[in-house]
């Protein structure tokens, strides 16, 4: 059976910048950042130094890098629901699941999972006879 690659997880290691409300903490909301440890058109496993409440919707702004050199990374934008946060020698690695993508988003990811990650995809086109 082939499996449908949109689902697959894989290992970026982009960026991520999110806000949190930490209004259970008392504490103003802030920008954080983190690490998309792997990520799928459906969500995210993210890592970062700061703690996120499970169960809770969540603003981030994916950066993808460029495949052209020197080009600006791709920012796209997702609200998601925080599934399950594990803590681990200072940091926590939070799975997110998307919910909403602002403007193209969700194409954009879809397009630049393949190239970044499909280990066909710069496989040379062979002649059929």
């Amino acid at each position: 059976m082939e499996e449908n690659h949109k689902h697959q997880p894989c290992q970026p290691n982009w960026g991520v910048r999110f806000l949190c409300d930490c209004g259970k903490q008392n504490k103003d909301i802030s920008i954080h950042q983190g690490i998309a440890r792997q990520i799928s058109t459906q969500g995210v496993s993210l890592l970062s130094d700061h703690p996120v409440c499970e169960q809770k919707k969540i603003a981030m702004q994916l950066m993808i890098p460029s495949l052209n050199k020197g080009a600006p990374h791709k920012i796209v934008k997702i609200i998601g629901n925080t599934i399950l946060t594990l803590a681990n020698e200072g940091k926590f690695l939070t799975k997110i699941e998307f919910l909403h993508f602002e403007e193209n988003g969700q194409q954009e990811l879809e397009k630049n999972l393949h190239p970044h990650f499909d280990p066909n995809f710069y496989a040379p086109i062979t002649q059929r006879d």
